[in-house]
């Protein structure tokens, strides 16, 4: 029992003339420490379960932003390929010299391929062939994947806040348990006919109740406003 405790203990639990005194402020003490560990059980209850809201909430924002990125994805790989499968076509018009059916292709590609193809058309005189290909070119971008992007990242976040909603919720679970040895402390104390047990156990337990108020305090609250 540290210092303060006993000081608290000894304070509410002093000598009196009669018996009857000191078993009155003894159970005044009890009582005191039941109440406080009662309130502060029934808090860390109560926030156990709004962080479990936060934590399910989190999550299922979480599986629908991840289930948006893969069916962007998807699309994705879609304009992918007809960009690939039009640079293609165009390369065989052009090594045939079909130079109708080269530009034809060539007005017909996707806006976002095209300053791609436009740099890497560039490279050379015109009529030429540059080495390597549009994809590899910096100005070949997709909103469609930086919707992908994007969409992953919050994902990673949003997961990322559920866990610590979960670790929140659990830390006030223990808070819960550590009320629940304060009140068997203080409920027991009373029975006891020998002073300092009863004393020793009154003690554990404002230790107890100490420490709950002041792990539960240090963590976020969770308010209904």
């Amino acid at each position: 029992m540290t210092s303060g405790a006993a000081a608290v203990v000894d304070e509410l639990t002093t000598d009196r003339p009669s018996r009857s005194g000191r078993s009155d402020r003894m159970e005044l003490a009890a009582a005191i420490i039941l109440s406080a560990a009662t309130v502060l059980a029934a808090w860390a209850a109560y926030q156990a379960t709004r962080w479990s809201g936060v934590q399910a909430s989190a999550y299922n924002q979480s599986v629908i932003r991840r289930t948006d990125a893969a069916q962007l994805a998807s699309v994705f790989a879609a304009e992918t390929l007809i960009d690939v499968q039009m640079w293609l076509s165009w390369l065989q018009q052009v090594a045939d010299e079909d130079t109708d059916a080269a530009t034809f292709l060539q007005d017909r590609m996707r806006d976002e391929f095209r300053p791609a193809f436009d740099t890497w058309l560039g490279q050379v005189p015109a009529g030429g062939i540059p080495p390597g290909t549009p994809f590899e070119r910096d100005e070949y971008l997709s909103r469609t994947e930086e919707s992908v992007i994007r969409l992953n990242d919050e994902a990673d976040a949003l997961a990322e806040e559920a866990h610590g909603a979960n670790q929140i919720s659990d830390d006030f679970v223990l808070t819960a348990v550590l009320m629940a040895l304060v009140l068997f402390f203080a409920g027991v104390a009373t029975r006891f006919e020998d002073r300092r047990l009863r004393q020793a156990m009154l003690g554990l337990a404002v230790v107890l109740l100490l420490g709950g108020v002041a792990f539960t305090f240090s963590m976020p609250q969770s308010l209904p406003f």
